[in-house]
């Protein structure tokens, strides 16, 4: 049922009496707040020598930074989805395809990819059809959930982020960002490398994904195996008796994201559970299945699924994955592992909440007990502040409005709200900590001249948060 929020003038009247919030500031621009590549110090200075190997299956290139710049270049908007869920919005980043960089060295086959390496040895392997043809799971920046028709997508090298070169000590020189020519879409982080600085050919098997079912049920593909198997994630190797290093991610890791309802953050492998005790059956693609009790499987390291050895894919026999470890017998050394079944009741799934559906020239909606759907004429119900503020980049600028802080309250923030997400009319979309927000007395909704179309004054929040023609406020 859609609820259609409609605010009496005389109603608000009333809740506006006593709330003395002072106002402020200055009209916003549509510059980002958590951006995922910072504008860097002005002291930053451009590497003079080689930043970026490129090595192919023949041919081996080095560029300097201003080499990298003379190529053909690309830009568009990119910003990305963690593994929690948090989206970091989109900003503009510029740089060179990789496609592009591939021609360098001889170009590519539908056969081969580009292993993309950062200066702390992470890697992740991009395919053929991802970087030719953009091939890459896409979601709406604003609610995170995967976009139903396909956006144009393009894998760069960036080295610009927000108009300004990268910072080197958060970015590095050189970073992967997947940019689209509209501000509509965010991917997966895994696929955002920081601190690049090499580039390497490999040929690649078919693309894969691994069945795990449990209380959830999930495939997991290459690239998610891939980026959880970085030593800085959760990888672990093993170096079986004839020198072979095996690389991989240890079997409980994966029990842990459908084991219970925690997939990723915080204590995703649930003691309790294995505790109590089920099985786990690692199963390879032609039916040969090793069982474990949960108890041998619980936060042991010595038991992995690798999907390299010695650095290289798996041949035919092994791929994509094999159990292999140290507290494993030969004969549980499965080879083509495609999937794992986690001897758990699959959880209910989740009601979907009904669809409350508000509307107004500036709508109030997420974590809020009472969704608000607001004119002109009932925001100037409330008490109307005047005030100077300091705007970033005008200086002292009078506005009007009402305060932020009093719509949040008229709402009700629900226990656990942390963010506050900001929509323009424009798609543009910007996310500050409403803890921040709380403690700016002064934070404003500035009518504008114009009715109907407001701008957020946000003194001593970052200048991306001045918002210009603010459509939507999320409490997230």
């Amino acid at each position: 049922m859609k609820l259609h929020i409609r605010l009496i003038l005389s109603g608000l009247l009333l809740l506006a009496i006593g709330l003395g919030f002072a106002a402020c500031a200055p009209q916003p621009e549509s510059a980002p707040t958590e951006t995922v590549a910072p504008a860097p110090t002005e002291t930053s200075a451009e590497p003079a020598g080689p930043v970026l190997e490129i090595v192919g299956l023949s041919e081996t290139r080095s560029l300097a930074m201003d080499e990298v710049k003379a190529l053909p270049a690309t830009e568009g908007y990119a910003g990305i989805k963690s593994s929690t869920g948090k989206i970091t919005p989109p900003v503009v980043f510029k740089g060179v395809a990789l496609k592009d960089l591939a021609g360098l060295i001889g170009g590519m086959d539908e056969t081969t990819g580009f292993s993309v390496i950062a200066e702390d040895g992470y890697s992740i392997t991009y395919s053929y059809d991802q970087i030719f043809n953009g091939t890459f799971v896409a979601y709406d920046p604003a609610t995170g959930q995967e976009l139903k028709n396909p956006v144009e997508l393009t894998p760069i090298l960036a080295y610009e982020g927000d108009g300004q070169p990268l910072d080197p000590d958060r970015d590095g020189i050189l970073r992967l960002a997947i940019v689209s020519a509209d501000l509509n879409q965010v991917t997966d982080g895994h696929w955002s490398v920081k601190w690049v600085n090499r580039l390497e050919v490999k040929s690649l098997g078919a693309e894969w994904a691994l069945k795990v079912r449990g209380a959830l049920s999930e495939d997991i593909d290459r690239a998610s195996i891939e980026s959880c198997g970085a030593p800085q994630c959760h990888g672990a190797s093993w170096t079986d008796d004839k020198a072979q290093e095996w690389i991989g991610v240890p079997l409980w890791i994966l029990v842990g994201a459908v084991d219970d309802a925690i997939t990723h953050e915080g204590p995703a492998f649930n003691d309790a559970l294995a505790d109590a005790g089920y099985t786990v059956d690692v199963i390879a693609s032609d039916g040969y299945t090793v069982a474990f009790d949960a108890a041998r499987v619980a936060r042991n390291s010595d038991i992995l699924l690798a999907y390299k050895v010695n650095g290289n894919p798996l041949v035919d026999k092994y791929f994509p994955l094999r159990l292999v470890g140290a507290d494993l017998a030969k004969n549980e050394m499965a080879g083509a592992v495609v999937e794992l079944k986690v001897g758990l009741e699959p959880l209910p799934p989740t009601p979907e909440a009904e669809p409350v559906t508000v509307e107004g020239a500036l709508v109030v909606t997420g974590l809020v007990n009472q969704p608000l759907g607001l004119m002109e004429s009932n925001l100037r119900a409330l008490q109307v502040l005047q005030i100077t503020a300091e705007h970033p980049k005008k200086g002292p600028t009078a506005y009007e409005g009402v305060s932020l802080n009093a719509l949040i309250d008229l709402a009700g923030a629900k226990e656990g709200a942390a963010r506050l997400a900001i929509t323009a009319s424009d798609g543009y979309i910007s996310e500050v900590g409403l803890d921040e927000v709380r403690a700016c007395s002064d934070c404003l909704v500035a009518f504008t001249e114009t009715t109907d179309v407001f701008s957020l004054v946000m003194p001593g929040l970052p200048s991306g948060a001045w918002v210009k023609g603010v459509v939507r406020l999320e409490v997230k």
